[in-house]
């Protein structure tokens, strides 16, 4: 496995840290975000660091060549190329049914006078869930895909 791969992990993790210490020494009202881009730099990096470890620590240097191939035999594979492109339309067109929805909740709301000053705290817990919502919609539906084909 290629340096590049432990540097960048390392890096990374580094770039979480550096979000932690901001979080924990400025007083703003982005610590919440310095926190979440903490995570989202540290948990990868420290996945890239661990798959490093242990693909350059291995018996044989063959095992590592052979999970490279099945690596690129999985990648390549065209019924699941397939399956992937399948799930993820009906998740986009499930998302695009949730956002329409969501509009039309959002203006009767407005209509009757339900919405006031935290609409913006709103959205952004509309558009968190329906990020959720496109991640985990798109996952099912491959599962789904993946039995029935």
């Amino acid at each position: 496995m290629k340096k590049s791969y432990l540097w960048s992990g390392l890096g990374m993790i580094a770039g979480g840290i550096l979000f932690l210490l901001a979080a924990l020494l400025l007083e703003t009202p982005l610590d919440s975000l310095f926190c979440g881009f903490f995570g989202a730099f540290t948990g990868p990096g420290v996945m890239q660091v661990y798959k490093y470890v242990r693909w350059t620590k291995l018996e044989t240097p063959d095992s590592y060549q052979r999970h490279l191939e099945e690596e690129q035999i999985e990648l390549r594979d065209e019924r699941k190329s397939m399956l992937r492109d399948r799930s993820g339309r009906y998740a986009y067109i499930l998302g695009l049914l949730a956002v329409a929805l969501a509009l039309l909740v959002f203006s009767v709301l407005d209509a009757f006078g339900v919405v006031e000053e935290d609409t913006a705290s709103l959205m952004i817990l509309f558009l968190a869930g329906y990020a959720v919502f496109q991640l985990v919609a798109g996952w099912v539906i491959y599962r789904w895909l993946e039995k029935r084909y």
